[in-house]
C-alpha cells in the first residue's frame, strides 16, 4: 500500500474516491472523513498567488468585512481561555486584516509572514514586523529574522493550500523549531458545511461549484477540506492539544463567494438564510502538550 493510499491526516485507509475527473480527484477517509485533492499540473505556478486571487473592490470589501470579523472573534474568545496575547506571528498575513484587529485588540509584539511578495510590502508599509523568507526554502519563515520569539501562531486559510502531509508537517514544525511556542489558531474549511454538501450533491451535473470549493486551475489550490474530526486528529498527531474549538459560516455576503455577483445587493440577506444551515469552516486555539507557559 502507497502513501497515496492511506489518508494525509490519521494515516487510515480504505480511501473512497469521491470526484475524478482528468484535473481533480478527490478522496474521503473511512476513519475520520477528511478529504484530499490531487490535483493536474497546470503549468508554470504564478510568481504571486495574488494572481490568482479576485481583486475587484466589490469582492475584497466584502472578504474583509468577514476577515474582521473572524480575527475580532478569534481574539476575543483566545483571550478568554488562554492569557493574554503575546509574541504573536501570523502566518499567512495575506493583506493584514488579521493583524490590524489584533494591534487594535493590544497585541504585542506582533508579526506576519506571507509567501506573497505584495502581501509582505504591505505589511511592512502599515508598519509590522514581517518574517523574512528562509535561504532556499521561500516558503518558510526565517525565525531569526523576528526581533522575538513567537509564542502564538496563527495560521488562517493556510494549511488547506498544502499537499499532501505537508499540512501535518508545517504544524510539526512550529512546535520543534520554536521553543517557547504556547498557542496555535487555525482555521480551514470543512466538507460538513452547506456550500460544501450542495456543491457535492450537484457535482456530476453541475462541476464548477465543485471544482471551484477545491480552487482548481489556481496556484496554489486547496488540497484539503477537512472534517472537525480530522482537524482535531491533525492538531494532536502535530503534538498540540485542542482547547476551544468552533465552526464559523465563514460568509458575510454569499455573494463575495461569486466574484461577478459580488456588486449585487441581497448577498447579506442570502448570508442570514446560510446560517440556517450548517457551517463550512472551522476554527481551534490549541495549545502545545507537556510545554509550560513561557515566562
Amino acid at each position: 500500500m502507497t502513501a497515496g493510499d492511506r489518508c494525509a491526516v490519521c494515516d487510515g485507509s480504505p480511501l473512497k474516491v469521491e470526484y475524478a475527473t482528468s484535473e481533480l480527484t478527490v478522496t474521503v477517509c473511512a476513519r475520520c472523513d477528511h478529504r484530499e485533492a490531487r490535483h493536474a499540473p497546470t503549468g508554470a505556478a504564478a510568481t504571486d498567488y495574488h494572481e490568482h486571487t479576485p481583486q475587484d473592490d466589490a469582492f475584497l470589501a466584502s472578504l474583509q468585512r468577514t476577515r474582521r470579523r473572524q480575527a475580532r472573534d478569534i481574539l476575543t474568545r483566545f483571550a478568554a481561555g488562554a492569557t493574554r496575547p503575546h509574541a504573536w506571528l501570523e502566518f499567512g498575513s495575506g493583506r493584514g486584516w488579521f493583524l490590524d484587529e489584533a494591534r487594535r485588540a493590544g497585541v504585542d509584539p506582533l508579526a506576519g509572514f506571507d509567501t506573497s511578495a505584495r502581501a509582505s510590502g504591505w505589511l511592512a508599509a502599515e508598519g509590522y514586523q514581517v518574517a523574512q523568507p528562509r535561504g532556499g526554502e521561500p516558503s518558510w519563515p526565517d525565525w531569526a529574522s523576528l526581533p522575538f520569539a513567537p509564542r502564538v501562531i496563527s495560521a488562517l486559510d493556510v494549511i488547506e493550500h498544502l499537499p499532501g502531509a505537508d499540512a501535518g508537517e508545517a504544524l510539526r514544525r512550529f512546535r520543534v523549531e520554536l521553543p517557547r511556542l504556547t498557542w496555535l489558531v487555525v482555521k480551514v474549511p470543512i466538507s460538513d458545511g452547506v456550500l460544501y454538501r450542495t456543491a457535492r450533491t450537484a457535482r456530476r451535473l453541475f462541476p464548477l461549484p465543485y471544482r471551484q470549493l477545491y480552487q482548481v486551475g489556481t496556484s496554489p489550490p486547496h488540497y484539503h477540506y477537512f472534517s472537525p474530526r480530522s482537524l482535531r486528529t491533525l492538531l494532536e498527531r502535530a503534538g498540540f492539544h485542542v482547547t476551544d474549538f468552533w465552526t464559523d459560516h465563514d460568509v458575510d455576503n454569499l455573494f463575495h463567494r461569486i466574484p461577478p455577483l459580488a456588486h449585487l445587493p441581497g448577498g447579506e440577506h442570502a448570508a442570514r438564510a446560510i446560517r440556517l444551515f450548517p457551517a463550512d469552516a472551522a476554527i481551534a486555539v490549541a495549545r502545545v502538550r507537556d510545554r509550560p507557559e513561557a515566562a
